[in-house]
């Protein structure tokens, strides 16, 4: 999909939220912490990351937003903006990516805390919606460890992407061989 508003990455985040939030609802300790093989995360590990990086997504918007109404410019009209780590179909691109050290999970964490911090993130982003619709976002940027300069659109997008991202990886540990009934 080409986004053309702040709305269509809003309706795509809201969706991805969902479908994440969907995939670790009703889940045992067990399988909260069933860990696949040695180096894959559990599906507890995952909603951990995904709440300490969307945290940093929410700071990071907060920044570059106040940097565009400093001096404002007025909001795109079609900002034409495609996916970052999908295809233009909704579908992952291959490759492996690796988080930084500071964003992985410190485990411990219960998933439903995991779930009720990143809750409160995306509710919080919703929150900013109207000013980020407001002005232009394309100029703020920040730089991403593998994908280099992302304007603030571009990192709203992949907070969507990054939280679907770890869908899948939840769903391929809940497919995987040993995991507890």
């Amino acid at each position: 999909m080409i986004y053309h508003s702040i709305a269509d990455i809003f309706e795509m985040i809201e969706k991805a939220h969902a479908r994440f939030a969907t995939s670790v609802a009703g889940l045992t300790e067990m399988q909260e912490n069933f860990r696949p093989a040695p180096d894959r995360w559990t599906i507890a590990e995952n909603a951990e990351h995904v709440s300490i990086v969307n945290n940093g997504f929410l700071r990071l918007t907060h920044k570059l937003l106040k940097q565009a109404e400093a001096e404002p410019k007025a909001a795109k009209n079609d900002l034409q903006l495609p996916p970052l780590t999908m295809t233009v179909e909704g579908e992952l691109m291959p490759g492996k990516w690796s988080a930084p050290e500071i964003v992985h999970p410190q485990g411990g964490v219960p998933v439903a805390d995991a779930v009720a911090k990143n809750q409160q993130s995306i509710n919080d982003l919703f929150k900013l919606r109207s000013r980020l619709e407001s002005v232009d976002l394309s100029e703020q940027t920040w730089p991403h460890p593998a994908l280099g300069r992302l304007s603030l659109y571009q990192w709203l997008l992949l907070l969507g992407e990054h939280e679907e991202r770890h869908r899948l990886q939840i769903e391929e540990v809940k497919s995987s061989a040993g995991f507890p009934a």
